[in-house]
Formats: C-alpha cells, sequence, structure tokens
C-alpha cells in the first residue's frame, strides 16, 4: 500500500465518527471511495477534532462558505475535486498524527508558522498538491529525525 492511503486509511480508521462504508485499504480501493463522493460527515470530524472553521475548512477543499453550508445541511458529499482536495488532506492529517501523536501537538503544529516552509502555517499550504508535498516532507524528515 502506498504510503498516503496508508496514513489516510490509519486516519479514518481512527476517526471512524459517522462513516458507515469500509474504509479502504489500498490506493485503488481510495479511488473508488473518492469516486463515490466523500461523506460531509468525514469533514465534518475533522472540523470539530482540529478545531477548523467553516471559512478553513471551505478554502481547504476550494469550496465557497454557502455551498459547504448546504452540505453540510444535506448531509451530501465531496465529490471531483472536492474530494481529491480532501483526501490531501487526510493524507497529510494521517502523516501529522504519525508524527506528532497527538491531536493537540497536530493543531498546534498546523498553525504555528514554521521556518522549514518559510515561516508559512501548514494549514495555508494544505490547499494545493505542492504545498501538502512540502509539509509532508516536513513531517517525514522530523520523523526520521532529519533536520530541514
Amino acid at each position: 500500500m502506498s504510503a498516503v492511503a496508508e496514513d489516510v486509511s490509519a486516519f479514518l480508521s481512527a476517526n471512524r465518527g459517522k462513516l458507515r462504508t469500509p474504509i479502504p485499504t489500498s490506493p485503488i480501493g481510495f479511488d473508488a471511495f473518492l469516486r463515490n463522493g466523500v461523506p460531509v460527515s468525514v469533514a465534518a470530524g475533522i472540523a470539530d477534532r482540529y478545531g477548523l472553521t467553516r471559512q478553513e475548512l471551505g478554502a481547504l477543499l476550494h469550496v465557497s462558505p454557502s455551498t459547504l453550508d448546504r452540505r453540510f445541511e444535506k448531509q451530501g458529499k465531496f465529490v471531483g475535486a472536492e474530494a481529491d482536495a480532501m483526501y490531501r488532506l487526510l493524507g497529510t492529517l494521517g502523516v501529522a498524527m504519525r508524527v506528532l501523536k497527538t491531536d493537540e501537538n497536530v493543531v498546534s503544529w498546523l498553525h504555528r508558522g514554521q521556518p522549514a516552509l518559510r515561516g508559512e502555517q501548514p494549514i495555508n499550504l494544505l490547499r494545493t498538491n505542492a504545498g501538502a508535498e512540502a509539509i509532508n516532507l516536513l513531517l517525514e524528515q522530523m520523523y526520521h529525525g532529519i533536520v530541514p
């Protein structure tokens, strides 16, 4: 299994919440999961657990606040590019939990400027794949004791 799929699977398993569908364990399984749409309950659980405002969550998923509100009201799903953005977010949160160990550490780290990321707050870099890649690389370096 790919490292991202492994981290996403572990993260979803630990944060199952209202998720009723089986959690995929492989990249191809996640492809089907994403194509079927990521339930809004996953996003709600992440927002609650990590103290993300609707505005922050919407920015991370590239969804306007009004669209996000409608999804939450109707208990809809994130599909297409929104589902990909959710996968990116879940992958990074999975790596962060593996490295930083607690929710409190993850929240603090995500919202604090990181010198190795040019002083940027990781939460702001999660809007793009390139930003997520930079965050994941830094987290993996930390995990292996490499000083960036």
